[in-house]
């Protein structure tokens, strides 16, 4: 039920506060049901529990360097709040990040802030042909950026929140990915008129994560 009041989120006894692109609205509070299993909720899980793990072993010294690092780096909900995260919260989003690109955890804080703009110079989709996305190559070659897709959509459909990792390039690639065969394996064939909803994410090499790149191409 939509409601008129101020931004919130979460839940009240059996009342459960949310918000999407027509506002603020109320549902029943029902009982999540998210097994684990083996697909991408489990690799992010996996990525949020490893990096949790290994805070406890940095030393008092590093989580006050952490602490510090995260108190000069507000963070923007997704209420458009700024917070300032723990230094355990901050840790555990970098090191994520960085176990979600591929590479090992690290105790070091980041020595840059900077993210490179994520965009693309061509993203086409055909309906039995080829499905392929050429990055601008506007990071460095130690930079990530992360390639989301989501499901075929209906061509009337104009947002989407929902989204599928592919994978990631190198910040400085300008290689055109062609996802054609692994896209089409999780979501089946794609019909003309639909619309393929992307999210670029980029991604530094010391793990600070940047605005992402969302939008749409319709299928031809």
């Amino acid at each position: 039920m939509k409601i008129l009041t101020s931004p919130s989120s979460g839940s009240i006894a059996g009342t459960t506060y949310s918000h999407g692109r027509a506002g603020q609205y109320t549902r029943n509070r029902r009982s999540p049901c998210q097994p684990v299993g083996s697909g991408r909720r489990g690799v992010v899980r996996a990525a949020f529990g490893a990096a949790s793990s290994s805070w406890a072993a940095l030393g008092a010294t590093v989580q006050a360097a952490w602490a510090s690092y995260a108190a000069g780096h507000p963070y923007t909900d997704s209420l458009g709040q700024t917070i300032k995260l723990t230094g355990h919260q901050m840790y555990v989003a970098i090191n994520a990040m960085l176990i979600n690109c591929g590479v090992a955890q690290s105790a070091a804080i980041p020595v840059s802030d900077t993210v490179f703009t994520a965009q693309f110079t061509a993203f086409t989709a055909v309906h039995a042909g080829a499905i392929s996305l050429t990055p601008s190559g506007l990071g460095g070659a130690t930079d990530f950026l992360l390639l989301a897709f989501s499901a075929p959509q209906s061509g009337g459909r104009g947002y989407c929140k929902t989204f599928w990792q592919y994978g990631k390039a190198a910040g400085n690639s300008v290689t055109p990915v062609v996802l054609t065969t692994g896209y089409k394996a999780q979501f089946g064939d794609i019909a003309a008129g639909q619309r393929i909803f992307y999210r670029l994410t980029p991604v530094n090499q010391y793990g600070v994560k940047g605005t992402a790149n969302e939008g749409f191409i319709v299928v031809s």
